[in-house]
């Protein structure tokens, strides 16, 4: 082993020395103490290291972000599932629209950490590496319903209630995989899209909405049902989500567009109709009050 090799190893060396017992790095560390500039450049290296992770650990971090980043891992890989069958898509479906309990994650990462300080012996590092990897492909099938390419409608899936819907759209929107096919501001050339998509579009829009300026489009699949979704930018309400979907895939009866059924769940605020063939669900990150205020 010569010294670049050795520098190339030690970069991976932990400051506070927990690797000092690692095989990996058994060989670099006696060529570190036999050759003084080896040796000066690791001291100088493992102080530098000491000063960032001491930077790093004042910083107060979101406590989403590890499930942000492995999710978008999973994104740019592109690493998702694909329902083959009918059956597959219901349950892929099924899944992504459990909530888990809110204490889930931080009971899991507690069992991790006790798990890893139980252990002697640390991994070499290509094992760790590839711990955050595996994690990232199973986050891939909660976030299926994000997906542009989602499978086609199951025609001999049931209909879905309104609340269905409503809280597969919230779950989507929340994902990190979230995103719009289109965006424009124009929303007859974000009607026109969908439409040449053979997708549910809107023959008329609730009248606060028609002079409105629109942010975007996109398919949005939910429990193997393809609807449409369209997202604008009103000035009092905020971002408003208006969701599509054909009569026929949702359940229950709906009153009409003049007279929407409203309803608020916790900061999000909903108001569903029916309109000739299709059924609307109009969401909002809002207070209801303002919401029914474009009707």
């Amino acid at each position: 082993m010569d010294k670049e090799q050795a520098r190339f190893i030690l970069r991976s060396f932990r400051p506070d020395g927990a690797d000092v017992n690692d095989h990996d790095f058994t060989d670099a560390l006696a060529l570190a103490t036999e050759n003084r500039e080896l040796g000066e450049w690791l001291a100088q290296e493992r102080a530098l290291d000491a000063t960032f992770a001491s930077a790093l650990s004042s910083v107060e971090l979101p406590e989403t972000l590890r499930s942000d980043i492995l999710g978008c891992l999973a994104g740019e890989r592109g690493d998702f599932p694909q329902a083959q069958e009918g059956t597959d898509a219901a349950i892929v479906g099924a899944l992504a629209s459990i909530q888990p309990p809110p204490a889930l994650r931080r009971e899991i990462l507690a069992a991790m950490d006790r798990s890893s300080g139980s252990s002697r012996v640390a991994k070499p590092f290509w094992k760790r590496l590839t711990m955050p990897l595996a994690a990232a492909a199973g986050i891939a099938l909660a976030f299926l319903i994000t997906r542009k390419d989602a499978p086609p409608a199951l025609t001999n899936a049931a209909p879905l209630p309104v609340n269905v819907v409503q809280a597969g759209f919230i779950h989507a929107y929340e994902s990190p995989l979230f995103s719009l096919d289109e965006k424009r501001e124009d929303h007859q050339t974000l009607i026109s899209i969908l439409k040449s998509r053979s997708l549910p579009c809107p023959c008329d829009l609730p009248p606060g909405l028609e002079n409105v300026k629109g942010i975007g489009c996109r398919e949005l699949v939910i429990d193997g049902k393809r609807g449409s979704l369209i997202c604008f930018d009103e000035r009092e309400a905020g971002v408003v989500h208006l969701v599509i979907f054909r009569r026929e895939d949702v359940s229950g009866p709906l009153p009409q567009r003049d007279h929407p059924s409203l309803n608020q769940q916790g900061h999000w605020a909903a108001a569903s109709w029916e309109h000739h063939d299709n059924v609307f669900v109009l969401i909002g990150n809002t207070e209801v009050s303002k919401l029914a205020a474009l009707f």
